[in-house]
């Protein structure tokens, strides 16, 4: 008597269906943003406009919402190309944050891209950029200005400078974070040093590197409205420098105002950027969830 085997087709789960978000799962992704942040906004407004009519506070210590608000209307209304415009003083500072950082984070990840791929010059380089950068960088923002001058160039070597030091860091370590496993699977597969590059070590180290972005961004600004502060022509600093100088609190806080609203929308841009080049990274996807 002969054993027979009857093959039997394997039986696969049941296909899942999609399932449609409900109500609450929608609340809970979206209901933070949409009226958490206006509601805190809103109380700590409600909160200043009351502490300072009950308490009676002068407008030079601390001005009302409503004097801050008609601070920036009229900084806004103003013609674009006058000194006096909010708009002139916002383009300078933009244009010195965002050429310091572009070439900062150009050179930064050009030297962490050599330092990676070149053993000895990163047992030479490593010393020299460790004491560097522990040194204060605002320190240096006298000898920029003797340099450079009272214009926008000592502004943009400043930021530079406080951009270069984070994004070599990020950078050199998004480049060392492939494993060598990896790399000699590309080898053996006949990749080139190219291919292996573009395919594998960039986007591999590119969350490294955009975290470096994200923190330079906010030295960037901060930077750029120090080096204003110390001698600037133009510039959002140089304006909060001549509104002290005639005790105008409320223009001081408007002009706080312009800066919060440029860095977020700074940060938000570098954010967009970062989602749409690492789609593939859990973090990101994580967020969208």
């Amino acid at each position: 008597m002969s054993n027979t085997i009857i093959a039997t087709e394997p039986k696969l789960p049941p296909a899942e269906k999609p399932q449609r978000p409900t109500t609450g799962g929608w609340l809970r992704k979206y209901l933070p943003e949409t009226l958490g942040i206006p509601a805190v906004v809103v109380i700590i407004i409600a909160g200043w406009a009351w502490a300072v009519q009950a308490f009676n506070i002068r407008s030079v210590i601390l001005p009302s919402p409503l004097g801050v608000w008609k601070s920036l209307l009229a900084g806004l209304a103003a013609d674009p190309a006058s000194p006096a415009s909010y708009y002139y003083h916002a383009w300078v500072t933009l244009s010195e944050i965002l050429g310091g950082f572009f070439l900062g984070s150009v050179l930064g990840l050009a030297l962490a891209l050599v330092l990676s791929q070149v053993r000895i010059l990163e047992r030479i380089f490593n010393p020299l950029i460790v004491a560097f950068q522990s040194v204060p960088k605002i320190a240096i923002a006298p000898l920029f200005i003797i340099w450079f001058g009272f214009g926008s160039e000592s502004k943009i070597a400043l930021v530079t400078l406080i951009v270069f030091f984070p994004v070599l860091v990020a950078g050199f370590a998004g480049f060392k974070s492939v494993e060598r496993e990896r790399r000699d699977v590309m080898h053996s597969l006949g990749a080139s040093k190219w291919q292996t590059f573009t395919m594998l070590v960039l986007p591999g180290s590119l969350p490294f590197v955009f975290t470096g972005l994200e923190i330079s961004l906010v030295h960037a600004m901060t930077a750029t409205v120090v080096a204003e502060f110390l001698a600037g022509q133009a510039g959002i600093g140089v304006l909060i420098v001549q509104m002290g100088q005639v005790l105008d609190t409320a223009g001081i806080f408007s002009l706080m105002v312009v800066l919060g609203v440029m860095g977020f929308a700074l940060v938000q841009i570098l954010a967009f950027i970062r989602k749409r080049l690492l789609f593939w990274s859990a973090a990101v996807r994580g967020a969208k969830a």
